[in-house]
Formats: structure tokens, C-alpha cells, sequence
């Protein structure tokens, strides 16, 4: 397999993305997985370096990874399985790594396009998992882009990025307070539409909505209710009281965006 060996400083800097401080400083993150990977190189996310390990090429998909790899003109960087294990966060990794460069996503470079568009905004949802998870959900329902609010966990960070499974990498994702958004909302015409348990149901949905979903304990928070239009809810037959936050707004931007 082509490609030098992880220099020194280089080892140092992936190590150090582990870590939402070296990130943000960086403006970087990693992305780990042989899928997480093809995708972030179908993207139009700019990457730094790629490091694997030689098992990866035991598979057609890994062999064929490698060769994009080389056709993208990026660095490659070539450890051993232990080696890659050490700056690898998952506890299985799959022999291969990539350094990408954050994005900067704005509110102010976001077009909604026609009438028709709705945003998921996420207030202080916490669990990268969760994060991860809402970020595909949106992308996959035909939503416009992600806003976090503050007090919501990093888009970047591992095990979020490994939860969208690739949908980050596609889908705006943006973080912004409600003194930038509430404005920004008012002047494109979107309805803030706040989830919580006892909401009203979806019935006549604007073609123009803000969904925001709140903290997997606390719910929605108070400047979130501050600037609701509307507050909404699903209708639960069964005993259980309340959904997890994901399933939540899969059913809730299905019935805005269907």
C-alpha cells in the first residue's frame, strides 16, 4: 500500500482531535470508518489526510477506498492496526481514519429555495448519538439544514459524526443563538414550531417552519417557548409518556414535510 507513515507532529495533531478544544482550534475533526470515509470523499468537504491500516485492503470496499484515495490526490498515511487503534475513538475501528477541515455554515449563506422549507433546530440535545441521529433524520426527511442552539453538543464530535453517517457532511449544520436566529427566521417567514409533551397536533402545517426539539430531560427551554409561534405535540395512545427526541421529530417533520 502506498503512502508514508504518520509523522510525529501528525500523530500529535490526530490525537489532539479527540478533543472538542483541539477541534475548534483547528477548525477539524476525524472521521473513522470505511462508509463515514467513502462518504466524506463523495462530499464537498475539503480533506487533510487519510490514515490505514493494511487490513484494509483484505476487502474489495477497502481496496476500492484506497484507490479513491489515490485518485483524490490526497495524503495517504499508512499504520498498523494497533497504531491506528491508538488514535482511532471507536473500540472497534475499521483500519481506516480521515482528518477533514470543519465547514463553515452559516445562517446568512443558507438558501432556503422555494416556498416550501422546513429547518430542525435542536435546543441543548446533548447525547452525540441523539445529535447524530436527528442530523441523518433531517437530511434523510428532506429538511433544509440542522440549527443548534447553544448548550447542544458538537457536530463534530466522533461519535456524533458516526451517528449521521454521512448525512453532516451533506446537510448544513449550524450553530446559532436565538438573538442571531429569531431575526433571521422573521425576515425568510418561518413559523417557530416548539415540540413538547401536551403540543397540539400537527394540523395545518406553514410551508415555512423552524421545528425545535429540546433537551433529552429538560425539553425545549424557556427562550425557546419565548419565541414559539406554536407549540406541538404528538398524540401518544399507548402508556409510554414521552418518546425519545429522535423518533420524536422523525414523526414531526414527516407530518411538516410529506
Amino acid at each position: 500500500m502506498p503512502g508514508l507513515t504518520l509523522s510525529a507532529r501528525e500523530r500529535k495533531r490526530v490525537r489532539g482531535l479527540q478533543r472538542r478544544k483541539h477541534r475548534e482550534q483547528e477548525r477539524r475533526f476525524l472521521v473513522e470508518g470505511v462508509r463515514a470515509v467513502e462518504d466524506l470523499l463523495a462530499s464537498a468537504l475539503a480533506v487533510e489526510l487519510v490514515a490505514a491500516a493494511s487490513t484494509v485492503e483484505d476487502t474489495a470496499r477497502g481496496r476500492a477506498l484506497l484507490a479513491q484515495v489515490e485518485r483524490c490526490g490526497l495524503p495517504l498515511r499508512r499504520l498498523s492496526d494497533a497504531e491506528l487503534a491508538e488514535l482511532a475513538t471507536t473500540e472497534a475501528p475499521q483500519g481506516v481514519l480521515a482528518v477533514a477541515v470543519t465547514p463553515d455554515a452559516a445562517l446568512a449563506d443558507l438558501d432556503l429555495g422555494g416556498e416550501r422549507a422546513v429547518l430542525l433546530v435542536l435546543d441543548a440535545v446533548q447525547d452525540p448519538g441523539n445529535y447524530g441521529t436527528l442530523v441523518r433524520t433531517a437530511e434523510a426527511l428532506g429538511a433544509a439544514a440542522v440549527v443548534s442552539l447553544p448548550g447542544t453538543v458538537e457536530a463534530w464530535n466522533p461519535k456524533a459524526v458516526r451517528a449521521a453517517m454521512g448525512s453532516s457532511f451533506r446537510l448544513p449544520v449550524i450553530e446559532a443563538g436565538w438573538a442571531e436566529l429569531a431575526p433571521w427566521l422573521a425576515r425568510h417567514g418561518v413559523r417557530v414550531l416548539a415540540a413538547a409533551g401536551g403540543g397540539a397536533p400537527l394540523s395545518a402545517p406553514p410551508r415555512r417552519a423552524a421545528l425545535v426539539v429540546g433537551n433529552e430531560g429538560a425539553g425545549i427551554s424557556p427562550a425557546t417557548r419565548s419565541h414559539a409561534d406554536a407549540v406541538v405535540g404528538i398524540p401518544l395512545r399507548g402508556r409510554a409518556e414521552s418518546l425519545n427526541v429522535a423518533a420524536a421529530a422523525a414523526i414531526l417533520l414527516h407530518e411538516l414535510l410529506r
